[in-house]
Order: structure tokens, then C-alpha cells, then sequence
């Protein structure tokens, strides 16, 4: 499938809790995931690259589809597998959100997808389908005095395999801020880097991961301050019931010179049953003198004295921990400034635990 050798330190850091060999595809014929994009303010859905130009400059021949200068093991194999790479060109400020629904289907399916920002605009990425294995790279550009913010809602059948892979790029006085609702697929691995390469870029991101039954989600978030006065905060909720179990790895890097930096990471897991499991490593490796760097990392149970209040005022067990379970995951997109972006995954966090609690 690949012949890309990664340095085995690397390789064992970010393999070390979802081993590769739990992850490669199967040997068979990949299919691309079927990308639709659907203007807000046309009655026609368009088929990514085939929209009116008028709409939202789309071009699914674009060069960018770039990857790390390092032997990085899961980013070859997208490559490998998928040779029609996407491009998204979002020129100008748009008021509502752009809705791409990316659908998988098949045995394998793959895709990448990569976001170019010249002005304001927000993106929801919405993965469903009932693949057995899903690999998705998304790849993007912001440029100097720009906003981006980019929602990430995964539905995908819950015997679905899932790799996902991040490479992010946040130019001078640029704004680059990322949602993402982590509910489907039983097994998933998911390695997000984010490059602020000028000053005065900011990052925000917020994660929330639902466990249930035996799903099994590792996440490794990078940030890298490569310049000085720039900012960045992660803020990752984990729900795991069941047996399930959540790894949260957030690596935060400040470069030699990048002095005025103010970062931070918080990893909080709640532990809905005695079978659960989840581990927060918050990392952090700072070069830099001048700067502001936290993290905390906390799991515990539902809180007895919460599940109280509510009950007294009418809810049963049940209800009353729904609702705890919901607010704790709504709270980890509170570091994102662009309310749609809050909305839309709030709306769509509400929708899975209603059909949770029907199942």
C-alpha cells in the first residue's frame, strides 16, 4: 500500500495507543467520498466543483494537496489511495455557512479536501456513510488578516473504521478556528497539526468525543507557534459510557524566538461508567522564554450533588444525566468566537444523543 518509513520515535509516539495495524485500510479498490457542496443561498445543490463560480469559487483540479516534509505513514497512504484531491477556494466574507456533506460508502473510501481562506467564512464538514474504512486529509491555507472557522461533524456508521488527518497553515493577523464532534465509527485515529507561521495568528479548538458501547477514539492534536505574538487555546470533552475508551494527546510546541506566545490546552473526561476509560497527555515543549504556556488535564464521574439539583426539580436519572452529559460536551466549543460555528455543532450534538437515547 505504501512503502513510507516513519522515524520509529515519531512513529511509536503517535502509534503508542492505536497501533498502525489496527488502522491500515484493507486490500481493496478505494472509492473516493462523494463531496456535495450545498450554497446556503441557492435552492440548487451543486456537486463539489461542478457549482455556479458565482456561488463559491470551487476548483477540483487544484494543485494543494501538499504533504509534511516527513515520513508520515498515514498521510502516504491517503495519498496512495485517493489521486482526485479536492480544492476549496473561498474568496471575499459569506454570512452563512458553507455546507459540504461528505458521504462514504464501500469497502474503502478516502478523500482530501483542501480549504483556501481569503476572508471570513465558516465551513461545516458533515462525514456520514457506512464505509468500512474512512480516510479523510484535510489540508488548508489561511491568508494574512483572515478568518476561517472549520465544523467537523462525524456520523459515520458505528463499525466504521476511521483515519483522519490535518494540516493547517495560519497566516499574519489570521484566525483559523476549528470544531469537532467526534460520535461515529467504532475505531478511529485522528492526527491534527496546526502551523501559526507569522504574528499575530490565532488558533482555537474545541473537541468533544462521545463514547459508547466499545468505540475506541485517539486523538492527537499539534499546535506549533513558530513565530512570536501569537496565540492558540484546545479545549477537549470526552463522555465515555460502556466500555468505551478516549486518548487525547495535545502537543504544543513554541520555537526558539516565538516570545509573546500565550497557549493553553485543558483535557477533561467524564467517566459515565465503571468500564470506561480515558487518558488526557497534555504535552508541552517550549524553546521560547517570554511566553505563556498551560495545560491541566481532569476525569471524574458524574457529580452526585448535580444529578441532585436536577432530580429534585422534577427529572428522573436518566434525563438528569442526559442533560449534564450534553452541557459538558456543548462546553468544549466555547473557545470558538464564530457563534454559527457553536450552533452548528450544538444543533447536531443535540440530534445524536436524542437518537441515543431512542436506541
Amino acid at each position: 500500500m505504501t512503502t513510507a518509513v516513519e522515524d520509529p520515535s515519531s512513529a511509536v509516539h503517535l502509534w503508542r495507543s492505536t497501533p498502525w495495524s489496527w488502522m491500515r485500510p484493507e486490500e481493496a479498490e478505494p472509492t473516493s467520498i462523494r463531496m456535495t457542496l450545498h450554497p446556503v443561498d441557492a435552492s440548487v445543490e451543486a456537486t463539489l466543483g461542478a457549482g455556479s463560480p458565482d456561488l463559491f469559487p470551487v476548483v477540483i483540479d487544484g494543485p494543494e494537496t501538499t504533504l509534511p516534509d516527513v515520513d508520515d505513514i498515514a498521510r502516504h497512504t491517503l495519498a496512495d489511495l485517493d489521486g482526485a484531491p479536492m480544492r476549496l477556494d473561498l474568496k471575499g466574507d459569506h454570512d452563512a455557512v458553507v455546507n459540504v456533506d461528505l458521504r462514504a460508502a464501500g469497502h474503502v473510501a478516502v478523500g482530501r479536501l483542501h480549504i483556501a481562506c481569503n476572508g471570513r467564512a465558516v465551513v461545516h464538514l458533515h462525514l456520514s456513510g457506512d464505509a468500512g474504512w474512512c480516510g479523510l486529509h484535510l489540508t488548508g491555507q489561511v491568508a494574512n488578516g483572515c478568518s476561517l472557522s472549520v465544523v467537523v461533524t462525524d456520523e459515520l456508521h458505528l463499525e466504521s473504521r476511521v483515519l483522519r488527518c490535518d494540516d493547517w497553515r495560519i497566516g499574519r493577523d489570521a484566525t483559523f478556528e476549528t470544531g469537532t464532534l467526534s460520535v461515529g465509527g467504532f475505531r478511529r485515529k485522528s492526527d491534527l497539526r496546526h502551523h501559526l507561521d507569522a504574528t499575530g495568528g490565532s488558533v482555537r479548538i474545541g473537541l468533544a468525543v462521545h463514547g459508547q458501547g466499545t468505540r475506541h477514539d485517539d486523538h492527537h492534536v499539534e499546535i506549533h507557534h513558530h513565530k512570536g505574538h501569537t496565540t492558540s487555546e484546545l479545549v477537549a470533552n470526552v463522555a465515555c459510557a460502556g466500555r468505551s475508551r478516549s486518548v487525547g494527546t495535545g502537543r504544543l510546541v513554541i520555537d526558539v524566538g516565538a516570545d509573546g506566545t500565550d497557549a493553553g490546552q485543558v483535557f477533561r473526561n467524564l467517566l459515565l461508567s465503571q468500564g470506561a476509560r480515558a487518558d488526557a497527555i497534555p504535552e508541552l515543549e517550549v524553546l521560547a522564554d517570554d511566553v505563556s504556556a498551560a495545560h491541566g488535564a481532569a476525569s471524574a464521574s458524574i457529580d452526585s450533588g448535580q444529578l441532585h439539583y436536577l432530580m429534585s426539580r422534577g427529572l428522573d436519572h436518566d434525563e438528569a444525566s442526559s442533560m449534564i452529559v450534553e452541557g459538558f460536551l456543548a462546553d468544549a466549543f466555547r473557545p470558538l468566537a464564530a457563534s454559527e460555528a457553536r450552533r452548528t455543532l450544538r444543533d447536531r450534538l443535540t440530534v445524536h444523543l436524542d437518537c441515543a437515547r431512542i436506541t
